[in-house]
Formats: structure tokens, C-alpha cells, sequence
């Protein structure tokens, strides 16, 4: 039988809330389907002679004698309750491209029965977390649930760590005072995201029948109280719905690269003040790499096509000179731009494309940049 909650209980469980006391506070808590048994004993004299006493029962007992008497008893009923916490504290910092973040959450039973859930994940979009509004770039199509679990603990709580072994994305059973970890994993991490992109990430576990993988939600108990039945209370306080979140946050850091391309004339064979470009003329290009995020990019290299039109004009910074490479902050080199990077100096112009190699850029720290300049002519 159902039973709805009676009012009284449901406003002595708010308040309890506001002064920041829970049931759950209690080391022990009463099991459900416990039978709770009392039986009242009434003594008494008649003309100042001690009679037999006469024990309680539910229906009414006038039989004297000990044993006359029957047990008044009720069922505990299931009192729903759970809580979920984001575990770290802080948010997972992630890498466009990095396999597996992982975010991490506590699901604990503070109820009195055993009980599963169903778990689902939401994004945030435009809430502020740890300081840092979602921006909805993330997309949760790249985001899946997995259940902590260790199969070489024997016991099924798991390890608190995530393994890549995992594969529940349910919790089917959890006992009283029991808890586990939850983690909503990024298996690769979306490429087109850029620096101090966050996505606030919503976990929310709803209770279920326990055995049914949280196939099967649990039902709060509707009508009168029948003391012989084991009913169901949601006692959790925030919507009396059986069902708790926690949020946590995805933060990506990564190299920010602007990437800036100017071109001058520097002569156009009439030595004008102006120097225009016309056939003859030489123009520089000049690309600028400047790393605007904190973390660095790491293995820069540099393409360039030489533009139709024109020739790569070579020997300019020096006597094999053909490009002139100027980190901030580092000395000034040039190299030899030479089919496929014969003298393995860094540089190469092979099938029309000058290219810079990453062993000779290196590096690009955050605040940090690096000219390339190289010179061409108009045909």
C-alpha cells in the first residue's frame, strides 16, 4: 500500500533542514522493514489486594496474566535520502585534444534501505562556477557516466580512481551510510575548443529500485499510513523528489596563438621614397607568432606557400641567410632555405612552400612570440 507523507513530518523535515541538522547526522539509522514492537503493562489493586496485572494489546486486552497481552506494532518504512558531491574541490583543467577528463562525484546513501540510481549529466550553461561562466563550446554529445568500480577490490565500492575499466553508468545498489564515486568522462577532448573555454557539468542521481541498474525509479508512498506495510518517504529536502546533483567544471588551458601576416615593399628597383609593388619590386613578409595563454605550445613549426607571382629571393640576412627568425626575448638566427632541408639547419624550400621545423622554433611560452621574415620578388 501507498502512503502520502503526512504534512507535519514533511514541515519538521524542512525545518530541520534550516538548522542545519539531517537525519542523516545519525550513526545508525533504523533499517526499513524493521518491526518496531511495544507492549504496555497495567498494574493495579482492588480492596487493597494487589490483582494481575493486565497487558496492552492493540485491540483492547482484559485477560490478566502475563502473555495475555499482544505486541502494538508498526513497519519502518524506507526513508529515501542521498546526497552528491563534487569530489576535488576545484575545477579539471583539460587540453583540446587530451584523451579522457575526467570529472569526479560522490553519490552516498543517507537513507535507511538499500537503494540504486539512475544517473543522468547536464551542462550549465551560463551559470558561474569556481569563478568561471559556462560558455556552452564543450557540448555534451563528447560526455559519458561511468560508475566507479575495481574489480581487483572484490567488493564493488571501487577505487576512487578513474581506470578506463569502468562500465557501469548506473549504480544498482548502495547500502545505508554507503557511498561511491562517479565519474563523467571527456574520452577525447574537442580539438576546436580554445583557451578559458568552461563547462559547468551538472550530475544528478535520481533513486531507483535497487537490483534494476536504475532502470526502475522509485515511487514516494501516496495515502494513509498502514503500519504493516514498508511505505516510501522521500525525505531529501531539496524538492522532496528523491533526487540530488552536484555540479563541476571542465576547464581547458592550452596555448592561445595569434598569428599576425604583414607584407612591406622594400624597393622597387627606382629607388622611390614610396617604393611601390611592381614587377621587380621585393617584398618582405613578416609573420608574427605570439602565444597569448599561459601554457606553452610546444613544437611550433611554420608552412608557408610562396605566393604565384612571385620568387623567393634568396641570401637576404646573410650570406646563406634566406630567413631571419627573431624570438622575443632571444637572439636573432637566420637559415638556408634548401630543398628539403639538406643542410638540416631547420629550414626548407621544397615544391614551392618555405617551412620552418619545429626543432628549429621550439617552444613558444605564454606571453611570449617569434617573427618569421623572408623576402620575395615580383615577377
Amino acid at each position: 500500500m501507498i502512503t502520502r507523507t503526512p504534512i507535519g513530518l514533511r514541515a519538521a523535515l524542512v525545518a530541520a533542514a534550516a538548522l542545519g541538522w539531517s537525519l542523516s547526522a545519525n550513526a545508525q539509522l533504523t533499517p526499513a522493514g524493521t518491526s518496531i514492537n511495544n507492549r504496555a503493562t497495567v498494574n493495579y489493586s482492588v480492596g487493597g489486594l494487589v490483582q494481575a496485572p493486565i497487558e496492552s494489546s492493540p485491540t483492547g486486552n482484559t485477560t490478566p496474566g502475563a502473555g495475555a497481552g499482544a505486541n502494538t506494532s508498526f513497519l519502518v518504512d524506507n526513508m529515501i535520502n542521498l546526497t552528491v558531491n563534487e569530489v576535488s574541490g576545484n575545477n579539471t583543467v583539460v587540453t583540446p585534444g587530451m584523451a579522457n577528463g575526467v570529472l569526479a562525484y560522490r553519490v552516498t546513501n543517507t537513507g535507511n534501505s538499500p537503494e540504486g540510481y539512475q544517473l543522468t549529466v547536464a551542462e550549465l550553461v551560463g551559470t558561474i562556477l569556481f569563478g568561471n561562466t559556462d560558455n556552452a563550446n564543450f557540448g555534451l554529445a563528447n560526455l559519458v557516466v561511468r560508475v566507479d568500480e575495481d574489480p581487483s577490490a572484490g567488493n564493488g565500492t571501487g577505487n576512487g580512481t578513474y581506470d578506463g575499466t569502468e562500465s557501469a553508468t548506473a549504480i544498482d545498489r548502495l547500502n545505508p551510510s554507503q557511498d561511491i564515486i562517479v565519474f563523467v568522462v571527456s574520452p577525447t577532448v574537442p580539438l576546436t575548443l580554445i583557451n578559458n573555454n568552461f563547462a559547468n557539468v551538472s550530475l544528478t542521481a535520481r533513486a531507483a529500485v535497487p537490483g534494476t541498474t536504475g532502470g526502475t525509479l522509485e515511487t514516494a508512498s501516496a495515502g494513509a499510513n498502514n503500519p504493516t506495510t514498508v511505505e516510501v518517504l522521500f525525505a531529501d529536502t531539496n524538492g522532496f523528489d528523491a533526487t540530488e546533483s552536484a555540479a563541476d567544471q571542465f576547464a581547458v588551458q592550452t596555448a592561445g596563438l595569434t598569428i599576425t601576416k604583414v607584407q612591406s615593399v622594400l624597393d622597387d628597383g627606382f629607388g622611390s621614397v614610396s617604393p611601390r609593388a611592381i614587377p621587380g619590386a621585393t617584398v618582405a613578409y613578416v609573420t608574427t607568432i605570439l602565444n597569448t595563454g599561459t601554457i606553452a605550445a610546444q613544437a611550433v613549426s611554420f608552412s608557408d606557400a610562396i605566393p604565384a607571382n612571385t620568387s623567393f629571393f634568396a641570401d637576404q640576412y646573410s650570406a646563406t641567410g634566406d630567413v631571419e627568425i627573431a624570438p622575443s626575448g632571444g637572439p636573432v638566427t637566420t637559415c638556408n632555405a634548401d630543398p628539403a632541408d639538406a643542410d638540416a639547419d631547420g629550414c626548407a624550400l621544397t615544391a614551392g612552400t618555405l617551412s620552418v621545423s619545429a626543432a628549429k622554433l621550439g617552444n613558444i611560452v605564454g606571453g611570449a612570440s617569434v617573427q618569421i621574415q623572408f623576402q620575395v620578388k615580383i615577377n
